[in-house]
């Protein structure tokens, strides 16, 4: 894939990640525990981990977390957006690469989820000097194993469809470019 393409397809899938974490703030979830969400964002990140470069997917989990961290939540939610994105992103592109014969989409968005909510709540207990939060850990674990496999269910389905389309293959350029000059 030649540079301007996948920067451009970098740029599109960091907007679109920005956007749905922005977009799922509106989703209400019927739970009454704080700090319960579905992580959507992660479809991008599971695209990414399929379709680009170690690289590719830490620049957008960086940014992502980043942006979103400080239009919605404000700057000290920081360190624990970007502790819980470049961890899970770390787990699951792992899995994805070594273990994927063994580990389904699904499965890799169940490990990211629980990863996840883990480093996000050390990095509370480490801010806080108080391990008390930890007792919320069985908490957030279930809730990252249905919000992980709803999550993965959806990236599949996007996977599935991005990789018909052939949105990340260089021939793809080449047909558009024809298209173009017919």
């Amino acid at each position: 894939m030649n540079k301007n393409k996948k920067y451009a397809l970098i740029i599109i899938m960091v907007t679109n990640a920005i956007l749905i974490s922005f977009l799922e703030s509106f989703i209400p979830i019927p739970i009454p525990v704080p700090g319960i969400k579905l992580g959507l964002a992660n479809i991008i990140t599971m695209i990414a981990i399929v379709f680009l470069s170690w690289q590719d997917v830490l620049l957008i989990v960086i940014i992502r977390s980043f942006v979103v961290a400080i239009l919605t939540r404000g700057v000290m939610m920081i360190a624990f957006s970007l502790s819980g994105g470049i961890l899970s992103a770390i787990v699951m592109w792992l899995l994805y690469q070594k273990l994927s014969r063994f580990v389904s989409i699904k499965g890799v968005s169940i490990a990211g989820a629980i990863i996840h909510n883990s480093a996000q709540l050390l990095v509370a207990s480490v801010m806080l000097g108080q391990a008390v939060v930890l007792y919320y850990l069985p908490v957030l674990l279930i809730s990252a194993v249905v919000t992980g496999l709803i999550t993965g269910s959806i990236g599949e389905i996007a996977i599935k469809e991005v990789s018909k389309k052939g949105v990340f293959l260089e021939e793809t350029i080449q047909e558009e470019t024809a298209q173009e000059e017919r």
